[in-house]
């Protein structure tokens, strides 16, 4: 990618340490019915306005990015994967930081939330990105988090 056409918002500025890890939380939605993770996982859904949501490595661990997304989404992580800086620049897009974009009253956003950005890109350029994010961080394989635990128990 040797031009970078975006607009970015108020707040959001471009990720640029190419070795910086942006973790994704992969939901039971998110994997096939064999039980290994879809390429889906790494792209945009319907309510997202093609902006998937990710954690920045140099703002907040694996395990905290976990802990948060079992407290607040509609569905606990199942793992965490990564992908870097590098590798989606490399795919043709790149990684926004908007974790200091104003937020709706009552909202909630994850601690170094960031996003691949998605925005005007075709349904086949879709399906090629979320296919080269998911070959990226299935090389590099689960990132080592643990399952929240249960209300009342002590030990996973």
């Amino acid at each position: 990618m040797t031009d970078i056409d975006v607009e970015l918002l108020e707040g959001e500025q471009l990720m640029s340490d190419s070795d910086e890890l942006a973790y994704r939380q992969v939901a039971p939605h998110m994997l096939e019915d064999d039980g290994k993770i879809a390429t889906t996982a790494f792209g945009p859904n319907s309510s997202d306005n093609n902006k998937p949501s990710f954690s920045r490595q140099r703002e907040v661990s694996p395990q905290a990015a976990r802990d948060w997304h079992d407290e607040y989404a509609n569905s606990p992580s199942r793992g965490v994967w990564a992908v870097s800086v590098g590798e989606v620049v490399a795919s043709g897009r790149y990684v926004v930081d908007d974790s200091k974009c104003a937020l709706d009253p009552g909202a909630l956003r994850a601690p170094g939330h960031c996003f691949v950005d998605f925005r005007g890109l075709s349904k086949l350029q879709r399906k090629e990105l979320r296919a080269m994010l998911h070959m990226h961080a299935m090389r590099r394989g689960e990132i080592p988090t643990e399952a929240a635990k249960e209300d009342g128990q002590l030990f996973s």
